[in-house]
């Protein structure tokens, strides 16, 4: 069975790219640009795992983690945090993320992060 991520990130460039590139993993991947209404969009997606960047247009993402890690019904969905500030990964963690990786980022160590995630 497919395993499916949802990608989170304004930007597109990005989105295009990472989405692509799991796709020929073997993955199913749903993506959102933005984190409004992320609630509701991780209970109608529902991915087996959650990859978001730390800063959105308009919302931070440690705050969005703490909110999708607040929720009873999706909190259990693993989240690994994407920025281009290595010294976030504290605070990313303590938010709730279940893993960090620092932009710009080898596709090799994304893709073993993904797979110590979601097993």
């Amino acid at each position: 069975m497919q395993k499916h991520i949802l990608i989170i990130d304004d930007n597109k460039d990005l989105l295009t790219m990472l989405t692509a590139m799991l796709k020929t993993r073997g993955y199913q991947v749903s993506v959102s640009e933005t984190a409004e209404a992320i609630l509701d969009r991780v209970k109608e997606v529902k991915p087996d795992l959650i990859m978001m960047d730390m800063l959105l247009s308009g919302a931070d993402g440690r705050d969005v983690c703490r909110l999708i890690k607040g929720d009873e019904a999706i909190a259990a969905i693993p989240l690994l945090m994407l920025s281009a500030y290595p010294q976030a990964v504290d605070d990313c963690l303590a938010a709730g993320a279940d893993g960090f990786v620092e932009k710009p980022f080898d596709m090799k160590v994304l893709l073993s992060k993904l797979s110590s995630l979601h097993g």
